[in-house]
C-alpha cells in the first residue's frame, strides 16, 4: 500500500484517466473527491460488503449505483 499525505486542495493522479483531490477535512474525516471516466466503477468498500439481499441506501433513495458498461 501506498501512503501519502496531501493538503488541502492537492490532487492525486492515478493513470492517466483517474484524479483524488482533497477538498478538506472535518472533524478528524478527510473528504475526497474522485474523478473518473463513467466506465470506471467507484464504490465504498462497506457498500460492497452488503448483504445483496439488502438494498443499499443509495437504492432505497431511487440513486443508482455508478457501475461498469
Amino acid at each position: 500500500m501506498l501512503v501519502l499525505s496531501r493538503k488541502k486542495g492537492e490532487r492525486i493522479r492515478i493513470g492517466d484517466e483517474v484524479v483524488v483531490t482533497v477538498p478538506g477535512s472535518r472533524k478528524g474525516k478527510v473528504r475526497l473527491g474522485l474523478e473518473a471516466p463513467k466506465d470506471v466503477a467507484i464504490v465504498r468498500e462497506e457498500i460492497e460488503r452488503q448483504p445483496r439481499d439488502r438494498p443499499s441506501r443509495g437504492e432505497r433513495s431511487g440513486q443508482r449505483p455508478r457501475t461498469k458498461g
